[in-house]
């Protein structure tokens, strides 16, 4: 089994749960600094690795067109190039708009999609049951943590797995060895912070930072819990690539 490949778009926006889980399994991880510029792997310098987590950002993070700026134009290169190659991926926030993207998705960016915050997620059933991760989770309706004003519609050749109150594809597949999260299930408490101590002025108001702490104790838990499911599953994929 090769190295999984992490891919951060942002300085704050790490692997969080994902890490830790990837760490405590012994699955070995290179993480590549997308934002800086770093050299990130082209045609078949992918054989060297046996899948990708694709990690999101702030609302500054823009990925709506992502030609427009040079190192995500080589993420999103990279992106159409794995799913060639049907790589497991696993993407979370905008990192799941830019690989909707790369699948012929569309992606839409709006003051009025924005939504930073902890919400109600609802499993879709008729997808889900069939799904190696949701298939395990007991609760038809958790709370999930979502940073955005981005969204992406359904991957042309998709499974729809989760949706909320304001967002309809909240979390979809691809292959059967992809999942998209557009909200972030490698989020604790440590993550969290940092983001809200460097991009406060993008939640607003004082009180809305406390309500998102305040509701973080039972948040931080499921996102655990998901996180241990999400990485056990990745795992099996990365392992049937031998």
């Amino acid at each position: 089994m090769g190295k999984v490949l992490i891919l951060q778009n942002a300085p704050l926006f790490t692997g969080g749960n994902f890490e830790e889980e990837l760490t405590q399994r012994n699955i070995p991880f290179e993480v590549k600094k997308a934002y800086e510029g770093e050299k990130l792997p082209i045609g078949e310098q992918l054989a060297a690795y046996s899948g990708l987590i694709v990690l999101g950002g702030p609302l500054s993070l823009r990925v709506e067109e992502p030609s427009k700026v040079s190192w995500l134009a080589k993420e999103f290169s990279l992106l159409r190039q794995a799913l060639d190659q049907h790589l497991p991926i696993i993407a979370v926030g905008q990192g799941a708009n830019l690989l909707a993207s790369a699948q012929g998705a569309w992606i839409d960016r709006s003051p009025k999609l924005k939504e930073i915050g902890w919400v109600t997620g609802e499993v879709y059933a008729d997808y889900s049951r069939n799904s190696v991760i949701y298939s395990t989770i007991d609760e038809k309706f958790f709370p999930i943590f979502c940073w955005y004003d981005t969204i992406n519609g359904f991957p042309p050749t998709g499974y729809w797995y989760m949706l909320s109150p304001n967002c309809r594809y909240q979390s979809t597949g691809i292959h059967g060895n992809c999942y998209l999260f557009n909200f972030h299930p490698e989020v604790n408490e440590a993550l969290l912070n940092s983001w809200l101590k460097e991009y406060g002025k993008e939640v607003g108001s004082k009180e809305a930072i406390q309500k998102i702490q305040e509701q973080g104790a039972e948040g931080f838990q499921f996102a655990k819990k998901l996180s241990q499911k999400i990485i056990h599953a990745f795992e099996a994929f990365l392992k049937s690539r031998g």
